[in-house]
């Protein structure tokens, strides 16, 4: 089994309202071209209050993403040939996903399920990561995933992480990606940095952990070349 995220900018007239269902609507197509596990993030209007826990620095940022799985990249083309029509611009990148600490996953996930196809509450935060310069691929990849990577549960209120490593992009021209994170935060999260920093109420903690995480992502991010932007996740199938 293989993991593909595509990166995806809607056409410029539907609103992010009317853009959503065109996309959720492609589930049985592609599953009938052989993805699982189908997930799709798009900014909406549900976290235009997360706004300003946005960081960009693309010219055009991207709209959302679509993640699913093949048994074979070699399928990636049939897909392709489904996505592209509903936007503007697409990239594709094959990645080698990571799941880590499911412990701490389970505890703080079971209360956020809901039926496939529904909106997942709180919203999904990405990031596309860009190994700087300043750093061999080795030293990148240890402070993210060695150094930083223990922090995100203990420092946030998330219950759903996962790490993507970018393998190659699938689409000629796409621009360079190491790594893209996806991490599930509770609906106190959007708008709210004690939500965020798993704080409501202690402004003294969520400063402590904001400061922590800054000073953990700062060994590994570069943040005038990162994007990183706020969605809402529809699960579509498994």
């Amino acid at each position: 089994m293989e993991k593909i995220m595509l990166t995806l900018w809607k056409p410029t007239q539907p609103s992010a309202e009317q853009w959503r269902p065109d996309l959720l609507g492609l589930r049985d197509e592609l599953v009938r071209a052989g993805a699982n596990n189908i997930r799709v993030m798009l900014a909406d209007d549900a976290v235009a209050a997360a706004h300003a826990q946005c960081i960009t620095n693309s010219a055009v940022p991207l709209d959302g993403l679509l993640s699913l799985w093949l048994d074979s990249a070699s399928q990636w083309p049939a897909i392709k040939k489904i996505v592209a029509p509903l936007t503007s611009r697409l990239e594709a990148y094959l990645v080698l996903e990571s799941e880590p600490y499911p412990e701490e996953r389970q505890a703080r996930a079971a209360q956020y399920r809901v039926p496939l196809g529904e909106r997942t509450p709180g919203m999904n935060q990405v990031a596309l990561l860009h190994k700087p310069h300043r750093l061999s691929y080795e030293q990148w990849y240890d402070a993210w995933r060695n150094g930083h990577g223990p922090k995100a549960y203990p420092l946030q209120s998330i219950f759903g992480y996962r790490q993507n490593t970018v393998v190659r992009s699938l689409t000629f021209g796409a621009p360079v990606l190491h790594a893209i994170v996806e991490e599930n935060f509770p609906p106190e999260a959007i708008g709210n940095q004690q939500g965020f920093f798993a704080a409501l109420g202690d402004p003294d903690t969520c400063a402590k952990r904001q400061q922590a995480m800054y000073e953990s992502t700062s060994q590994f991010i570069d943040f005038d070349k990162i994007d990183c932007i706020q969605t809402s996740q529809y699960q579509l199938c498994e």
